[in-house]
C-alpha cells in the first residue's frame, strides 16, 4: 500500500466514524464534540464543584459570579465524549442565569438544548447540571458565612 492509497483508507474510515457519530450525536452534539466550548479548569473561578457519576466520569464545573448571575461557567471531566459534551451545553445553558434560574435547571433542560443525545449517556447531562448546581450552593454558603470562595 502506498502513502496515497493509505491516505484514502484513512480518510474513508474518518469520514465513517463522523458519520456515525452525527448519526448518534445529532449535528449540534457532533459539532460541540468536534470544538468544545467552556472547556477547562478556570483559574480565579469564585466556586467550583466535582462529582463523580455512577459511571465513573467525574465532572468538575467552575462559575464565575457578578451580580448575582453567573458571569462565566466552564467545566472540566475526565468522562466520554457524552460528558464533555453535556458540560459544554450545561456551561452555555448556565451562563448569564441568576442563582435560582441555575437552581431550578434540570438534565432535561440540556438535553433539550442538544436535540439528540444517546439515551444511554443521558445521565451525563444530569452530572453536569447537578455538579453546577453544587458550585453554585458552595457559593452561596459561602457567602452565607462571609468566607472568600474561589480556586
Amino acid at each position: 500500500m502506498n502513502d496515497q492509497e493509505f491516505d484514502a483508507l484513512i480518510n474513508k474510515i474518518q469520514d465513517e466514524v463522523f458519520t456515525e457519530a452525527k448519526g448518534v450525536l445529532g449535528e449540534k452534539g457532533f459539532e460541540r464534540w468536534r470544538n468544545p466550548k467552556y472547556c477547562g479548569v478556570m483559574q480565579g473561578a469564585d466556586s467550583h464543584a466535582r462529582l463523580k457519576g455512577s459511571c465513573g466520569d467525574t465532572m468538575e464545573m467552575y462559575i464565575r459570579v457578578k451580580d448575582d448571575r453567573l458571569e462565566q461557567v466552564s467545566y472540566f471531566t475526565d468522562g466520554c465524549s457524552s460528558s464533555s459534551i453535556a458540560g459544554s451545553f450545561t456551561a452555555e445553558l448556565a451562563t448569564g442565569k441568576t442563582f435560582e434560574e441555575v437552581l431550578d435547571l434540570a438534565g432535561a433542560d440540556v438535553l433539550q438544548l442538544i436535540g439528540t443525545f444517546p439515551e444511554a449517556e443521558e445521565h451525563c447531562a444530569h452530572l453536569a447540571v447537578t455538579t453546577l448546581q453544587e458550585a453554585v450552593n458552595s457559593f452561596l454558603v459561602a457567602q452565607v458565612r462571609g468566607e472568600k470562595q474561589g480556586i
